[in-house]
Parts: structure tokens; sequence; C-alpha cells
């Protein structure tokens, strides 16, 4: 194979650590290899940007999957972030999507219980501008809307 085209090749794809963050401009810079060598200001790919759209910037520090255009290391993109040795995954269960914040909030739905599960270490803010409709009992620390006894009527509201 072409030496100048092997080298080519091995720069399109690497694995680095976020040096900083510009969340207004969706970028990042990244370190590699030994030789700590810093990237250029890198797009982190997003899933949607138009109507619909999804925000995501990686931390610093955190281990990222780069792609560089042929033209060299001065244009690329942050492709996604991976587990390691010091950044394990939050669940082995392959029925669980989560996503954990760094305040400890977490959001699961496992799929085998059909159960969403929300941890929050703050307060929930609902906000429709329309009404909010709850198909099935609501308990609120353990008492139930549909079944409690009112104080007033003896009976269940």
């Amino acid at each position: 194979m072409n030496v100048h085209l092997l080298k080519l090749l091995k720069n399109i794809i690497k694995v680095g650590v976020v040096s900083s963050v510009n969340p207004s401009k969706s970028t990042a810079r990244v370190v590699f290899g030994a030789q700590n060598v810093v990237s250029h200001n890198l797009v982190v790919l997003q899933r949607q940007t138009r109507n619909n759209k999804d925000y995501y910037m990686p931390d610093v520090g955190e281990q990222v999957v780069c792609i560089f255009l042929p033209t060299g290391n001065a244009e690329g993109f942050i492709i996604g972030s991976v587990y390691n040795d010091e950044d394990r995954p939050p669940t082995d269960d392959r029925n669980k999507r989560m996503v954990v914040f760094k305040d400890g909030t977490k959001i699961e739905y496992d799929s085998s219980k059909s159960t969403l599960t929300i941890n929050a270490t703050g307060p929930i803010n609902i906000v429709a501008n329309k009404d909010v409709n709850v198909t099935g009992d609501v308990i609120a620390d353990g008492i139930s809307l549909k079944n409690h006894t009112h104080p007033l009527l003896g009976k269940p509201q």
C-alpha cells in the first residue's frame, strides 16, 4: 500500500481526551497520544439540529472518538464518547436505557418490565399549555389518589 495513503488513513480516526469545550459553538478540543497533541476546535456531532434538536457536550477529561476529513487534522468531528476502565457503563443490563447526570439524577427505562424510572436529586417541573392527563392511579408518598379516604367525606375520591 502507498505510504502516503497509509499515513492518511491512520489519521482519519483517532481516540483522545477532551481538553476544553465551547458549548455555544458545540465544539471541543481533544488531546491525542503520548505527545499531548491538541486538536483544533472539533464539532461535536449531534443527533438532530434543525426542527428537532438534541444537545450534548462531552466533559473535559472524557474519552472520545474523532473522525477527520482527509485534508488533515484541522477539520474534524467528535463522533461520540467511549467507556473505559475509569468511566464504566452505568448498568450491564442490556434491557435498560439510562441517562445519569453528574448530580446523580438518573432517568432509566427497563424494556423487560416496561418501566420508566426517574430518580431526581432536585425538583421536577412539568410545564404544559394544556391539561396533564394521567391514566392509572397516582400514588404520592404512599397515598393513592383513587383509593384514599377523604377525612371529611369518609369515602374514596
